[in-house]
């Protein structure tokens, strides 16, 4: 089983969900996921489809595990386990991983999907940014619902819904689910985690529109996590009942200029000195860029598609803004970074320091042979962010004396089970580095192998525990490179403490 941005999108336009965390690009990249992910619901529907046709059933019941979240373009194992016609669970794997569990339970009845009715209702515009201190116990939503017709028609023939034991006003409390998690309770932050759905007969008006009324039920602090309970109703009947529970996400992790002046003071220890941050707009690169600026030193800053958030970086420095220029592109591309370098050379006669902070999107990969495509092309993208601007920019370094520093990372050492992709990336490239230190002896490479960040990549409930402030990496990085140790061509940057000649 694959999903499409087509599926994403029709899913969207049928239920009403336009949550962006699944349709923006920008706005996922800033999230732990950094591409967009597939509708919870819309793997529940393409599971649903794949059971075997029940014309004499009905579903009761639907109780939903959304353990990792899918991904646009990987292909999932379906594993369907039909013990009775009264009870089936499947489960999505990614390789061997467990992605999603759904378990159906039917009872006698011979409904179909295209023999009831749920008419359209208006859905918001956009989703609701509610914080966790905007949902105390007992917050409520109300509101009319009903699915997109055309869309959900297109729904049920796509993933064969039409003889599974579901009804339309089934499916459309399911849309609803997806709807009320990832619009309303908590909205925009959503991360759908647990769904128990129960169906109730159809006995109401088939042409009267569903109304909800939903409410937050208690927010575990320990977890971040939402619970909230409703009914969807047609006139005064009920039709589902739902228990939802769902992670809300906090703010992306931004860098505190006021915490890096506390960990490294302005100066001029850098006045006149050039720089490069590959990835530069987010995380650890742009606290990176900030430090750097800090410290006088004038900093290119290399964005891909974060726009906005490199425009926040530069104005973070007030006064010295100045110092930081925006170098939109792909620097794993050779004519981009040529053209880059002959605009440095051109404004400031060469590059002094080049900081290679970029990776691609980071997700749990098995290593098996299924996998493999996958593998190799975070590979590839890994090595070329890093071996282009380093192959461009070398004689540069050399002639200047300057610095040629790798972000690699403390997982070379501790090598996590499910990371084996971003693990081989990190080595090839600090293997790099290293024979670049030798054939280039003028150019002083540091190779930092920081433990886990606070950054959008962590930015979840179990990511953030034990991650280091980027600040605080920054700061060390930046104060080596002002306090350069030339007893040694190639210097590993492992511990974070600060150097106390760098913070003077």
């Amino acid at each position: 089983m694959c999903f499409t941005r087509q599926d994403l999108a029709r899913f969207s336009a049928a239920s009403g969900d336009r949550n962006p965390l699944h349709l923006s690009e920008e706005y996922a990249r800033a999230t732990p996921y950094g591409e967009p992910v597939v509708f919870g619901m819309l793997g529940v529907l393409a599971a649903l489809g794949h059971l075997a046709d029940r014309h004499d059933r009905r579903l009761q019941c639907l109780s939903v595990e959304f353990r990792n979240p899918l991904s646009v373009g990987i292909p999932y194992r379906l594993e369907a386990l039909e013990a009775s016609a009264e009870r089936a669970c499947v489960k999505l794997y990614d390789a061997t991983r467990l992605m999603l569990k759904a378990t159906f339970t039917f009872v006698p009845g011979c409904e179909n999907a295209c023999e009831t009715h749920v008419p359209e209702a208006a859905c918001l515009a956009g989703a609701e940014d509610r914080k966790k201190e905007d949902l105390p116990a007992g917050t409520r939503v109300t509101g009319v619902y009903g699915p997109a017709t055309s869309e959900l028609v297109q729904l049920i023939t796509c993933w064969g819904l039409s003889e599974k034991g579901a009804t339309t006003r089934h499916l459309a409390a399911m849309l609803w689910a997806s709807f009320v998690v990832g619009m309303k309770l908590p909205g925009k932050r959503a991360v759908f985690w647990r769904l128990e759905l129960t169906f109730h007969p159809e006995n109401g008006p088939q042409h009267t529109p569903l109304s909800y009324d939903v409410t937050v039920q208690d927010f575990d602090e320990r977890f971040d996590l939402l619970h909230s309970a409703g009914t969807l109703s047609t006139a005064a009947t009920r039709c589902a009942t739902a228990d939802m529970w769902a992670f809300v996400r906090q703010d992306s992790p931004r860098p505190s200029l006021r915490r890096l002046t506390d960990l490294i003071p302005r100066s001029d220890r850098l006045k006149g000195k050039v720089a490069l941050v590959i990835g530069g707009s987010r995380g650890l690169g742009a606290a990176i860029t900030q430090a750097l600026a800090l410290q006088g030193c004038a900093v290119f800053l290399n964005y891909h598609q974060c726009r906005a958030e490199a425009e926040q970086i530069r104005a973070s420095l007030g006064d010295t803004s100045n110092l930081i220029e925006l170098a939109q592109g792909d620097a794993s591309e050779i004519e981009w970074c040529r053209t880059l370098r002959q605009r440095i050379v051109e404004r400031y006669g060469g590059l002094d320091l080049l900081i290679g902070n970029a990776s691609p999107p980071i997700r749990p990969l098995s290593f098996v042979p299924e996998k493999l495509a996958q593998f190799q092309n975070f590979l590839a993208q890994s090595v070329a962010l890093a071996s282009v601007p380093m192959s461009t920019f070398l004689n540069d370094l050399s002639e200047r004396s300057g610095w040629n520093v790798l972000v690699s990372s403390a997982f070379v050492n501790d090598r996590p089970a499910e990371w084996p992709h971003y693990v081989t990336a990190k080595c090839a490239i600090e293997g790099l580095a290293q024979w670049a230190a030798v054939h280039s002896p003028k150019v002083h490479t540091l190779i930092v192998r920081p433990p886990k960040l606070l950054t959008d990549q962590t930015n979840t409930t179990v990511g953030r525990q034990g991650a280091m402030e980027i600040e605080r990496a920054a700061a060390a990085i930046v104060g080596r490179i002002s306090c350069p140790d030339s007893s040694s061509t190639v210097q590993i940057l492992e511990t974070f403490e600060m150097n106390p000649d760098a913070s003077q």
